[in-house]
């Protein structure tokens, strides 16, 4: 009898192991097969930053008021170029500038589009000569052929479009700025002036943007007419300088404008 009730308690004893493991594996199992969703974790909410970026120092500066007697004239020989004339077209627009550009006729007829697109910027255009010859010395024939058939393509690329036309401007910038008396009758006899500068950035020189921006601060002063070239060669530093030079007429309250228009050269030069 002792030996029945022995084997019963430790039956009952399994039963009891085996109903408590049992319902924590179903617990288990239920939980895993649950379709119900499991809550989300909330985001941890943190502030916002009070300052959403760094204005530059440009932007944050007091500019002085810009003065009437304030002018400067921007001027760029050589072009067009369909590389660099654009860029320098882009950072003129970006600070409101003017400038007349003195186009080489060959290079007009590659790229009569940027031609074109200088006007239609608003900037002002004329005759740096056909191919680029020195003219000081020539007769009328030969100067009228250098000028005639500049201008004869320029007008040819800009249309008939009033807008762009209105853009050109009789002045011719004598190619290496050199000059005479035969020369200037010569222009005169075609209705042309001739459009100097006094201010070389000698962008053409090698010198780097800085050092570009060093001489032509150096000559600054109110109706300088500013000289620096968007064609023939690479011309990266003068854009690089350019944007340098426009910044520092910014902040000087300088007003930089074409020099050659449909009426004619804004000062004189020719001296």
């Amino acid at each position: 009898m002792l030996k029945v009730r022995k084997v019963l308690a430790s039956f009952l004893v399994l039963l009891f192991l085996v109903a408590w493991v049992n319902p924590s594996t179903k617990t288990v199992e239920a939980h895993i097969n649950s379709e119900s969703p499991i809550e989300a974790i909330s985001p941890i909410k943190r502030p916002l930053p009070t300052t959403r970026f760094h204005e530059s120092a440009q932007s944050q500066a007091v500019l002085p008021p810009k003065d009437p007697q304030n002018v400067v004239y921007l001027t760029f020989d050589d072009g067009p170029d369909p590389n660099w004339t654009i860029q320098i077209l882009d950072i003129l627009e970006r600070y409101q500038a003017g400038a007349t550009f003195y186009m080489i006729g060959y290079n007009v007829v590659s790229h009569p589009e940027v031609v074109r697109e200088v006007a239609s910027r608003g900037q002002t255009l004329s005759v740096h000569g056909f191919n680029h010859f020195d003219l000081s010395g020539v007769g009328f024939a030969y100067f009228y052929n250098e000028i005639h058939d500049t201008e004869t393509v320029i007008l040819d690329a800009l249309g008939e479009d009033p807008a762009l036309t209105q853009q050109f401007g009789r002045c011719m910038r004598p190619p290496y700025g050199k000059k005479s008396e035969l020369l200037a009758t010569n222009a005169e006899a075609m209705g042309y002036e001739v459009s100097m500068w006094n201010i070389d950035t000698k962008d053409w020189s090698g010198l780097s943007p800085d050092e570009i921006l060093t001489h032509f601060r150096s000559a600054l002063e109110p109706n300088k007419v500013i000289l620096m070239h968007d064609g023939g060669l690479e011309r990266s530093n003068t854009v690089k300088a350019l944007e340098l030079i426009l910044h520092e007429l910014l902040m000087q309250g300088f007003t930089a404008l074409p020099y050659c228009t449909q009426e004619g050269q804004a000062i004189d030069t020719s001296d």
